[in-house]
């Protein structure tokens, strides 16, 4: 299915896990995703008040400010601002920045164009200064950088800014910052997913209880008009922004129909639509509980999923899969609030950084939802973040068997800061520590149920074991050709690399696993005594 084209691929754990926080002028958000997350492509989103350009030199400030601040690592402004002006080369290459003691000067061609004094090493708002008014020499001295758009050059600084920080830690241009925004914390909208098909808008889903499932529309309509004016020829994005506006605000849907002759015209008040992230069915009595990222709305949704399905079995479900397959991560607290689901006591995770306010410890809370159904998670090499967070948690607590690959191995925290310019700044601040005191970054969860193993029959092996191992001469010895003991090391990696592939036979495997009690306790972690701080 084709995309927004403006979107982040939410496949890529390189860009995920986040946790709210806030600070600075706009405050802060704390985010444990792999990656961005992906806006759904026919919801609307609030569009946001375009004052006036905020002052480049309070865009630095700011984020300089929050470097210093709330990096895992110890932020100095002079270094890290003159290699973020070392960016201007990228874009005109005769540009150089030359420094001494005395002062930090522009060179064209080698000839000095602007000269500043230099400011003390450890001075965040001079260098941010310096960094805003050498880059407005720049604009009067380059005619290639006087044709750069303004974010073009802010997201060119903040990438030699945070050159060799760390992976996680990025700028996000105004327009990237909302789309993210929108999908973890929600936007103004109809409640539609479209797809461009050959130049034609299609609907490919309604979400429930949305002003699109309200309005009748259907998978399949064709949209022609909004607000009666054509969109074809229009890109995927452009449609988006049209269906998306403020919460309240109506906007008008022309549709085209099989089989009904007429265009179909609704009119929608558009709601706070949060993207749907949490899938559920029950098959013979086992929940395969999809998750797909972690926004505002996730835990909240696991929960009312979980206990309507409570009602509707009436005690009848016999084990649990969790899928969090191709799971880049989200929002912090969501990924704590769903392990607490399953979990009734002990420790769910820790972080540890540089500012006091990183130091987290989060404890799971009593009571929790079917306590005593067998449980099972699926992961695999795009599971990352916080989806690593609640595998580790139902591990380390031993109420999960894991199966799958191993996961991606983004052990981090990452604040988001929201600029002046309402560009985003994600800033790693803490790293995470699961209850056994395994870090995860790097390393990642190794699953005790491979599905990947190297050197052997792969899957097909693995299933074969599962169906002969269902009944009473299952053995753990049987187990163990197809787990692995180094749960908590990185060297399980290599026992079971990570596979960025998902086959549908894994949800089969975690069903003949939860299907045959012995086999299930054989894949259980045995849960570690605990390193982390308590």
């Amino acid at each position: 299915m084709a995309s927004d084209p403006a979107s982040r691929d939410p496949k890529n754990p390189a860009m995920s896990l986040q946790t709210p926080v806030v600070k600075s002028i706009f405050g802060p958000r704390l985010w444990i995703a792999g990656a961005v997350l992906l806006v759904l492509a026919g919801c609307g989103q609030t569009r946001e008040a375009h004052d006036a350009p905020a002052p480049t030199r309070q865009i630095f400030a700011v984020g300089f400010e929050n470097l210093a601040d709330r990096h895992i690592s110890p932020f100095q402004p002079g270094p890290a601002a003159l290699a973020g002006l070392g960016g201007l080369s990228d874009i005109d290459s005769r540009l150089e920045v030359a420094w001494s003691e005395r002062s930090v000067r522009l060179l064209l061609d080698g000839a000095a164009i602007a000269e500043h004094p230099t400011p003390v090493a450890d001075n965040i708002y001079g260098w941010a200064e310096i960094t805003a008014n050498l880059l407005e020499d720049a604009r009067r001295g380059s005619v290639a950088v006087a044709a750069t758009a303004p974010e073009e050059l802010h997201r060119v600084i903040f990438k030699g800014v945070l050159k060799g920080r760390d992976k996680y830690s990025r700028y996000l241009t105004p327009k990237i910052a909302r789309d993210s925004r929108a999908s973890r914390d929600g936007f103004g909208g109809i409640g539609i997913t479209i797809n461009n098909d050959d130049g034609v808008t299609v609907v490919r889903r309604v979400h429930d209880d949305t002003p699109a499932a309200r309005a009748g529309i259907r998978k399949g309509d064709r949209i022609t008009h909004v607000d009666a004016a054509p969109i074809g020829g229009k890109t995927l994005s452009a449609v988006v922004q049209l269906l998306r506006g403020p919460v309240g605000e109506p906007v008008d849907v022309t549709l085209r129909r099989d089989a009904v002759k007429d265009a179909l015209v609704r009119t929608l008040t558009r709601d706070h639509i949060v993207p749907q992230t949490v899938r559920a069915r029950t098959r013979n009595g086992i929940v395969e509980l999809e998750i797909s990222s972690f926004n505002q709305g996730t835990a909240r949704a696991v929960r009312e999923t979980m206990v309507r399905i409570a009602r509707q079995t009436r005690g009848g479900v016999k084990g649990i899969v969790l899928d969090l397959r191709d799971n880049p991560g989200g929002l912090l607290d969501q990924a704590v609030a769903v392990a607490d689901i399953f979990i009734d006591h002990g420790r769910i995770i820790s972080t540890r950084g540089r500012h006091s306010e990183s130091n987290q410890i989060f404890d799971a809370t009593p009571g929790r939802l079917f306590a005593g159904t067998p449980m099972a998670v699926l992961i695999n090499g795009r599971s990352a973040s916080a989806a690593e967070i609640v595998a580790v948690a139902l591990r380390d607590s031993g109420r999960a068997a894991i199966i799958g690959s191993s996961s991606y191995g983004k052990g981090t925290v990452q604040t988001i800061v929201r600029l002046p310019n309402n560009g985003e700044l994600i800033i790693t601040w803490a790293r995470i520590y699961a209850p056994s005191g395994q870090t995860l970054d790097g390393q990642g969860i190794v699953p005790a149920v491979c599905t990947n193993s190297p050197g052997q029959d792969g899957l097909p092996a693995l299933l074969a074991a599962l169906r002969a191992g269902s009944g009473p001469a299952l053995s753990r010895t049987t187990l163990r050709s197809h787990a692995h003991d180094t749960h908590y090391s990185a060297a399980g990696n290599t026992a079971c690399p990570a596979s960025t592939m998902s086959d549908k036979r894994e949800m089969e495997a975690a069903r003949l696993l939860l299907a045959a009690p012995a086999l299930h306790r054989a894949a259980i972690a045995h849960p570690p005594r605990a390193i982390a701080e308590r």
